[in-house]
């Protein structure tokens, strides 16, 4: 293939109920090998016989799962450097939640006493500065996540152990036709893709296709979300930054079963805090796909997207171009 072979990223919607990547796989013309990272399966990364049988070809699982344990047993060292940075996460996610409950009581109460498709003239020039402020707190946030990422994955990379791992993984992508990033563990999915460097060693044409926490981890940020989770009301935050092969989108997996998308001001709330990204509602078989991870995109499935008036809406290509 030409050395300027372009990229082809697509982000789709559960597929453990009505699984649709092959049909997305022959869109693309997605070619082979197949290489799968399923990390966020945790246990169970190596449970790939239903999806073997729906893609209906080989595919080669990176196993970054087992690769991990045996690392942190060979090397306790590198176990408590990634056990401190998981410590210290969860400290910068306090701090930014204290903050972040401020700023989202506010603007749930402004959006509260005006139609967020027309806000009046009294309640719609505090928005302004209001989601000014949201924004700032979450680039801020995942500026700060970034940093503490750059710093311990660069000195994890440095462990002999990982080294090994990333010259396997280098080695079985670097003829991959198609890389698959399944479900899962969000988190887990990230951690274990950025210690063996699966982004690092993707060749340029090789095309990408994520689905659920697998098309998460492939935006430029990770977004959290469950308007309802056992706990209590939740609001919706940056987890960190993701690996930026789709680029301007918000990828919202089991948005249906997750958002109260029939709530015209929490739409409006979190489609204008994400803005200018294109925030897409991904549920099952639904999905998008792009050359290079950008704009335009094109939607299957009736992917649907969520607007600053409130709205929710099928998703047109000219929306993104």
């Amino acid at each position: 293939m030409s050395k300027k072979a372009k990229r082809r990223v697509a982000l789709l919607g559960p597929q453990h109920t009505s699984p649709t990547l092959r049909s997305v796989l022959d869109r693309m013309e997605a070619r082979g090998p197949i290489v799968l990272v399923s990390a966020g399966w945790q246990e169970r990364e190596s449970e790939t016989g239903a999806l073997q049988e729906h893609v209906g070809e080989s595919i080669t699982n990176l196993d970054l799962w087992p690769a991990c344990e045996e690392a942190f047993e060979s090397d306790h060292r590198l176990k408590q450097r990634m056990f401190d940075r998981y410590d210290h996460t969860r400290k910068l996610a306090r701090v930014y939640r204290i903050r972040l409950s401020a700023e989202l009581g506010a603007l749930r109460t402004l959006l509260g006493r005006t139609d967020p498709a027309a806000p009046d003239d009294i309640v719609g020039p505090a928005l302004v500065p209001a989601f000014e402020a949201l924004r700032a707190l979450d680039a801020y946030h995942a500026a700060r996540a970034a940093e503490l990422n750059d710093e311990v994955f660069a000195a994890v990379a440095q462990h002999a152990v990982v080294q090994r791992g990333r010259e396997r993984v280098s080695k079985l992508l670097e003829s991959a036709g198609t890389l698959l990033v399944a479900g899962g563990h969000v988190g887990i999915l990230y951690n274990r893709m950025r210690m063996f460097g699966v982004a690092d060693s993707l060749p340029p044409s090789t095309s990408v296709v994520g689905w659920s926490a697998g098309a998460m981890v492939l935006t430029e940020r990770i977004l959290l979300f469950h308007d309802s989770p056992p706990q209590g009301p939740g609001d919706a935050e940056i987890l960190g930054p993701g690996f930026g092969l789709a680029r301007g989108v918000v990828a919202l997996p089991h948005a249906s079963s997750r958002l109260a998308l029939d709530d015209c001001a929490r739409v409006a709330l979190l489609a204008r805090r994400l803005s200018p990204d294109l925030v897409v509602a991904l549920d099952d078989g639904q999905a998008m796909t792009a050359v290079q991870g950008k704009g335009p995109w094109t939607f299957d499935g009736g992917a649907r997207v969520l607007h600053p008036d409130g709205s929710v809406a099928a998703a047109e290509l000219e929306e993104v171009a």
